[in-house]
């Protein structure tokens, strides 16, 4: 078994475009989930499954992982 490993340079503009959008979904999907969690708390959903502070770990593992 043989492993490769595959580098690839992007540029600091491209990088930095890369870490405002994964901020950005962080923050989103943090933001539904404090919402979410309001509605139950206040009645006006019957039950809610919320995983915070697992958002980065998503992200990181999305750039990391490929598709198969």
């Amino acid at each position: 078994m043989s492993s490769s490993s595959i580098s690839s340079s992007i540029s600091y503009t491209d990088f930095k475009a890369q870490v405002v959008n994964d901020y950005q979904i962080a923050c989103l999907s943090r933001e539904a989930s404090i919402l979410g969690r309001k509605e139950v708390l206040t009645g006006k959903a019957k039950f809610g499954i919320f995983g915070d502070g697992k958002e980065v770990a998503q992200i990181a593992m999305s750039r990391v992982f490929q598709q198969g």
